[in-house]
């Protein structure tokens, strides 16, 4: 069995809030779970083995040999009605295809306004689950959850995230000479003139 108060959960949600910031950029948000990811594995007390990157569906292995998936949303537990926020199970990027297979045991879901974490098997996740757009989603019953950490008090670091990762896209473009500088042009709403292609698609693949 995981004895979660073994976990480090002020250093955990430390770097939750340290990395808040990559969350509200859509193409940071995977690399942010990233980070949430691994940092709760090395604070498990060697109990959790992250396995997000050759793994689909599941972020860790348990040493009671158990998945465990990771979810992280702000103001995930609502302030009435004993339901989460929507939690996505599967984004199918395209045509949602319904219920997932099971990749996972447990979900580990964070709330990072209420800093409390929430456990619920996979069983619970999908009797609430429902098809969205290309997602299924999923809504938790609180109170058939367990609660695995509390109003934590935690120890954030306190770098900007944001700035790192913009250092670190600099640092792989590296110098570039005579780089120039972004300039408005004088109208901005001005359209420019295109010259129309003669012919119609159509007539294209004809050719071709």
């Amino acid at each position: 069995m995981i004895d979660w108060n073994r976990f480090n959960w002020p250093k955990i949600i430390g770097v939750m809030h340290d990395i808040e910031s990559l969350t509200n950029i859509p193409q940071c948000r995977m690399m942010s779970a990233h980070i949430l990811e691994e940092a709760t594995a090395r604070c498990s007390d060697g109990q959790l083995k992250y396995v997000g990157d050759t793994e689909i569906g599941c972020d860790f292995i348990g040493c009671d040999g158990l998945r465990y998936e990771s979810k992280s949303t702000q103001g995930l537990i609502k302030k009435k009605g004993p339901t989460t926020k929507k939690i996505t199970l599967k984004n199918y990027y395209g045509k949602c295809l319904g219920e997932p297979e099971q990749t996972f045991d447990y979900m580990i879901a964070f709330d990072s306004t209420k800093n409390t974490v929430i456990l619920a098997d996979w069983d619970h996740c999908i009797e609430n689950g429902d098809t969205e757009d290309a997602k299924y989603v999923t809504e938790l019953d609180v109170n058939r959850c367990e609660v695995i950490a509390k109003d934590v008090n935690y120890v954030a670091i306190g770098f900007d995230a944001q700035q790192k990762y913009n250092d670190f896209v600099s640092s792989c473009i590296g110098k570039i000479v005579d780089e120039k500088e972004f300039v408005m042009m004088d109208d901005p709403s001005a359209i420019i003139k295109r010259v129309p292609l003669e012919g119609t698609l159509e007539t294209f693949m004809m050719v071709a």
